[in-house]
Parts: C-alpha cells; sequence; structure tokens
C-alpha cells in the first residue's frame, strides 16, 4: 500500500499531467479560431452549403474543446482538493 506522500505526490503529478493537457486544449483552440476566422473571412458573400458545414463543424469542436478545458479544471481542482484532505 503507498504511504501518504505517495499518494499526494502521484495527485500531483497528474494535476501536473491535467494542467498540460489544459494547455494544449487552449493551444489548440486557438487554431481552430484562427481557421474558422481565415474561412469565414474567406467565404464572405458564399451560401454554399459546405461552407456553412464546415463553419458549423469548426463551431462544434471548439464547444467541445472548451467543454474539455472546463472539465479538465474541474477535475484538476477535485484532485487538488483530494490532495489538502489527505
Amino acid at each position: 500500500m503507498a504511504s501518504v506522500e505517495e499518494v499526494k505526490a502521484n495527485v500531483a503529478a497528474s494535476v501536473d499531467g491535467a494542467g498540460r493537457a489544459a494547455n494544449s486544449i487552449r493551444q489548440v483552440n486557438d487554431q481552430l479560431e484562427d481557421a474558422l476566422a481565415l474561412l469565414r473571412m474567406t467565404a464572405v458573400g458564399s451560401f454554399h452549403p459546405s461552407v456553412a458545414s464546415a463553419i458549423a463543424h469548426l463551431e462544434q469542436a471548439r464547444t467541445r474543446l472548451d467543454e474539455a478545458a472546463q472539465l479538465t479544471r474541474a477535475a484538476m481542482d477535485a484532485a487538488d482538493t483530494f490532495r489538502t484532505v489527505i
């Protein structure tokens, strides 16, 4: 059985890894935002369904990344709370 200090260290490492993942999600979100802005600018005046579909998919991807980032932060907070309790 792991000692309390080992458990705390493992939880801290997990929070650290989740923080790196959250930063990566933020970077991907920024890249999607850039791609979305470029597509919107390029498609001005175009009413082609494919362009509308592409924009909608990128917006949905961005929304889901926002949700993933929020869930990751919530998990980090919960793990940090656990670490302070033990």
